[in-house]
């Protein structure tokens, strides 16, 4: 009998011992689950953000990398540079300071099927990441004249839901676009100011936009990468245009008019800004961005010193009131 005891007494602890290690590997198993759910709960994680240039413009990186693009290289894993040829950059350093450029294989020019060609690269290569990140719900893409501010822009689109279809910028003009041979008009969101997509509008894309269809509809269309886009979302997938004008600004805008109407406030919560053509020209993204920075360090009082001076630098040089070109890319030509 007390044999017996024992024996039981002893396959009960080798039991409790048993259920004890089983339960210690489920609660790994789910803190490993939820961490890895968790992992990508920020924005930043599940937005990817392209940049477009050519090594025509190669020099525009220099200011790129000094602004707005993170020094960090954990900050920047989802941000893509889409350029044509990087054999031909001058500066090889940029390819190894910077992880992730992207060749388009695409025409050098800037006409409009090879515009259209770069725009379908954007497109193929965010589902191509797909296929290992089912986790991205944002796609924007920007120019690469174009100041981005980027805790800005993740705190905006955290407020929408990227399982419903959203097409968010700046129409290119209050005018509408007209469908050729037909009565009907759309808008469409320029390229030049920024644009971001959602993650259900990019679902609804992806039979659209590759590299052999969407050239083809631009061409037949008559119209620029952007507005093809802008076509396919509000005319074929009725969706309409999200155009935040105070938000998104590009470099058709005179920015020198606009700074001095701006106040510090909305600097601070603009998303972008485009710099190539104004008198603030490319060599100003450090400096804007080094005055959001000061704010952000809360640094109020050099903020408004530097703002001070920004706003009065037309007063102080005149000479800058004279029409100029972008010097900042090989293929433009001097404006009359």
């Amino acid at each position: 009998m007390f044999r017996r005891l024992c024996r039981f007494a002893l396959h009960r602890r080798w039991l409790l011992l048993f259920c004890f290690l089983m339960n210690f590997v489920i609660f790994l198993t789910l803190s490993r689950v939820k961490r890895n759910s968790s992992q990508f709960n920020s924005i930043r994680d599940r937005t990817v953000i392209f940049v477009r240039t050519s090594h025509y413009c190669q020099s525009r990186l220099d200011y790129l990398f000094q602004s707005w693009i993170p020094f960090n290289s954990s900050e920047q894993t989802n941000i893509f540079i889409l350029t044509d040829r990087l054999s031909k950059y001058k500066n090889q350093e940029f390819i190894q300071y910077f992880p992730n450029f992207i060749e388009s294989h695409c025409p050098e020019t800037h006409n409009q099927l090879d515009l259209c060609c770069k725009t379908a690269s954007e497109f193929e290569f965010f589902y191509e990441l797909l296929k290992t990140n089912s986790h991205l719900q944002w796609m924007c893409r920007f120019d690469d004249d174009q100041y981005v501010n980027l805790n800005n822009l993740y705190k905006f689109l955290s407020r929408f839901d990227s399982q419903q279809s959203h097409y968010i910028g700046r129409i290119s003009s209050s005018k509408p676009s007209r469908i050729p041979r037909r009565k009907q008009t759309y808008q469409f969101a320029t390229y030049g100011a920024g644009v971001c997509f959602s993650r259900q509008l990019l679902d609804q894309l992806q039979p659209h936009v590759n590299k052999t269809i969407f050239p083809l509809g631009c061409r037949k269309l008559g119209k620029s990468d952007d507005g093809y886009v802008g076509y396919l979302v509000e005319f074929l997938l009725n969706t309409s245009v999200l155009s935040l004008p105070n938000l998104f600004h590009s470099h058709l805008e005179h920015l020198d008019e606009s700074f001095r109407i701006f106040t510090m406030n909305d600097l601070m919560n603009t998303i972008t800004f485009g710099f190539a053509w104004d008198r603030y020209d490319l060599t100003w993204l450090p400096v804007i961005h080094q005055l959001i920075e000061l704010n952000n360090r809360n640094e109020k009082q050099a903020a408004e010193n530097l703002w001070l001076f920004i706003r009065n630098y037309e007063k102080l040089h005149l000479d800058n009131l004279k029409p100029k070109y972008d010097q900042t890319c090989s293929t433009y030509q001097q404006r009359d």
